[in-house]
């Protein structure tokens, strides 16, 4: 059911918030910004940088925004940019803040040419009572055009859309 559904996105250069904004209205979850009082630069090379030194430096950043009602939720998308190959070290830090098991853990992110594999495979090693799910990776800017490829990947990983429900219930 879609209130048991969270969409938690940590989103710089909202190409990840655009994408978790299309699985929201794909599926009626609830919408979750994870915010860290971090700074990350604008420009990409500069940001890069910083985001290779948190990761040899394996740092937490410190989250500013908290989930309410964790025990609520069935299945939690989490999604990000990657950034060296993975995901941001803020992602780690969402993860140790909350109790994953049992739950359905979907990732998703957008990069430029990066797939997802690391991060499915952190997201198992990271949240090893969780049920993993396979995540997606849309291209920087395909998120607007790849409509039908995220209701495939919804489908396939047991995720009811809100037009399904819709059809369900008046069945």
């Amino acid at each position: 059911m879609a209130s048991n559904i969270l969409i938690a996105y940590f989103s710089h250069w909202r190409h990840s918030e655009n994408f978790a904004k299309q699985i929201q209205k794909l599926t009626g979850g609830y919408l979750f910004e994870i915010k860290t009082d971090t700074y990350y630069p604008e420009p990409h090379d500069p940001c890069s940088i910083q985001a290779h030194k948190e990761q040899l430096a394996d740092f937490r950043p410190e989250l500013t925004s908290q989930v309410k009602d964790m025990n609520h939720y069935e299945t939690v998308f989490i999604g990000h940019p990657i950034w060296w190959y993975r995901e941001p070290m803020v992602i780690r830090s969402f993860w140790e803040a909350y109790d994953f098991k049992g739950k359905k853990v979907i990732p998703f992110a957008t990069s430029g040419d990066v797939g997802i594999e690391n991060t499915e495979k952190d997201t198992k090693k990271w949240l090893p009572d969780a049920d993993v799910r396979t995540g997606l990776r849309l291209g920087t800017h395909a998120v607007e055009t790849s409509i039908a490829e995220i209701q495939d990947w919804l489908k396939a990983n047991g995720v009811v859309s809100k037009n399904d429900q819709e059809m369900i219930m008046n069945n």
